[in-house]
């Protein structure tokens, strides 16, 4: 029982996290970005199931480099979110124009490219 606590625990510690880092980024600019790597973690003890991808991208002729880490309840449902971002491909990430060193990956955004800003 202690273990699934800390488990929950950890869980919700990362995807506050998570939130804070990503509060106001819905007006950001979206840009498309380079895979670097996507490592699934499923290390139970102490820690919940966390998805970790490094991405590269450009914006204002800089190179810039970010990385997500995306807690998950259960380890499937992180394999599955692992396996969607291949090292090599493009992803749409958002960047803060104010500040081009932040950066999100969200979930949500990979579903309509179409938009990405110029």
């Amino acid at each position: 029982m202690g273990l699934i606590i800390d488990v929950v625990i950890a869980y919700l510690i990362k995807l506050t996290l998570r939130f804070g880092r990503g509060w106001g980024s819905g007006s950001w600019k979206l840009v498309s970005a380079k895979i670097d790597s996507s490592r699934f973690d499923d290390n139970w003890l102490w820690n919940c199931p966390t998805v970790h991808i490094a991405y590269t991208y450009e914006l204002g002729g800089e190179t810039y480099s970010g990385e997500d880490s995306r807690p998950f309840f259960f380890s499937r449902f992180g394999e599955e979110d692992a396996e969607r971002f291949k090292s090599g491909e493009t992803a749409v990430v958002r960047v803060d124009p104010q500040e081009p060193q932040r950066s999100i990956l969200r979930r949500a955004d990979q579903k309509n490219p179409a938009r990405l800003s110029e």
